[in-house]
């Protein structure tokens, strides 16, 4: 018996997360399957905890490692494979914290706060001709550009670059959830190489021209003479890049369909600013965009009353735990002023790297929509795309009520 087929034995409720009419309506086969389980199984065989203590614990036990993500959707070799073998996020302790370690001095929460012009500047002009006219597809429009650009100006990219920049992380960005598609996987190779010459010859300017970007600074950071190789910076340059720009340009249009479909939180949200924290995280908890990350059991172990065999892959449900009843008072309803503590940017050792980053892009885009509008309203329903590990609305059309 394979370790995986010790934990299907187990009699848990079975979700059909292949069939697209899912993604339209996650939440409710979600909630079935966690009020009779703390676990489900998917039509493949993958297991998946529901609710919000377990998965805390998995992200939180560091017997549980990284899992290796391509790997479980059949991609196991190439560049790619082998690419994302080498980031951060795929690496265990002692090479994760190392790394962790010293991209955290250059990755600073200072260093966020003083770029918060820059964000400011940009989500200024991108928003002009929506509150102009009115009206607003928040994609295409917005986040696809602001989430790109600002992670290419954080980095350090040359504004000359940044649409072929763009254009690399999102072809890059076809890997989660389509990687062993030939097509795919060569388009997915090209931008990878296309990058990779890009990278290194950037890195070779910022060596004798160092500028007050993170680039820069994580070419200078050392702890204890340690410092990071060339490939090491490579393979980091482009995991920010595409990560920063696909979680955060849906979770912008997201955050706004929320506060599109609950006009109390965006009324109140205009009488108290100080909410607004709270407002982006609260609309994130309500729809998170991160169906899943996956770990691996490295010796056997006990969680959700089930018996985890060595080796084998479990997998968290962030929306389930996020609406999960039992960490949450009213969870399928919109509360700014909660104070439960939620996973939208992860726990554990893997927490977000880019978490303050892509906190501060959201907080603008609805700062200035709050200051500019008396109210926002959806123009046409909302549609998710079907199987995409990053969870993205189609489309999110606003009808704005300009002041």
């Amino acid at each position: 018996m394979t370790s995986r087929e010790s934990i299907i034995t187990a009699d848990l409720p079975i979700v059909d997360i292949a069939r697209p009419d899912f993604w339209q309506d996650i939440h409710r086969p979600l909630a079935e399957a966690r009020d009779r389980s703390p676990a489900m199984r998917t039509t493949d065989g993958a297991i998946y905890l529901l609710r919000a203590d377990d998965v805390e614990t998995m992200l939180r036990d560091g017997r549980f490692l990284a899992s290796d993500l391509l790997g479980l959707q059949g991609l196991r070799s190439g560049p790619v494979w082998e690419w994302w073998m080498r980031v951060m996020f795929s690496r265990n302790p002692p090479d994760h914290t190392r790394l962790r370690r010293l991209v955290g001095k250059a990755f600073t929460s200072r260093r966020v706060a003083g770029f918060r012009g820059e964000i400011r500047s940009q989500v200024t002009d991108l928003l002009e001709p929506a509150l102009a006219s009115g009206k607003v597809e928040m994609i295409a429009d917005v986040t696809h550009v602001l989430a790109s650009n600002v992670t290419a100006a954080f980095i350090g990219i040359p504004r000359e670059d940044w649409l072929t920049f763009r254009e690399w992380t999102s072809d890059i960005g076809l890997a989660f959830g389509a990687a062993v598609d030939p097509d795919i996987r060569r388009r997915v190779e090209t931008a990878l190489a296309e990058l990779d010459t890009y990278v290194n010859g950037l890195l070779e300017r910022r060596r004798s021209n160092p500028s007050p970007d993170l680039l820069s600074a994580l070419l200078a950071v050392e702890d204890a003479g340690d410092r990071l190789s060339r490939q090491e910076l490579v393979d980091l340059v482009e995991n920010l890049m595409f990560a920063g720009h696909d979680t955060t340009r849906s979770g912008i249009a997201v955050v706004m369909k929320v506060l599109a479909e609950n006009a109390d939180a965006f009324a109140r949200l205009r009488t108290d600013r100080s909410l607004l924290p709270a407002t982006v995280d609260e609309a994130l908890r309500y729809e998170n965009i991160i169906f899943t990350t996956v770990r691996e059991a490295s010796e056997d172990l006990e969680i959700a009353d089930l018996h985890v065999s060595a080796g084998t892959p479990l997998a968290a449900c962030f929306p389930s735990a996020c609406r999960d009843s039992r960490r949450y008072s009213n969870p399928d309803r919109v509360d700014i002023t909660r104070r439960e503590n939620s996973t939208v940017f992860g726990v554990g050792i893997h927490f977000c790297l880019g978490a303050a980053l892509a906190r501060a892009e959201m907080q603008e885009v609805v700062d200035q929509m709050v200051h500019a509008c008396s109210s926002v309203e959806l123009a046409e329903p909302v549609r998710w795309t079907p199987l995409a590990h990053i969870r993205r609305p189609e489309e999110v059309r606003l009808a704005l009520t300009v002041v």
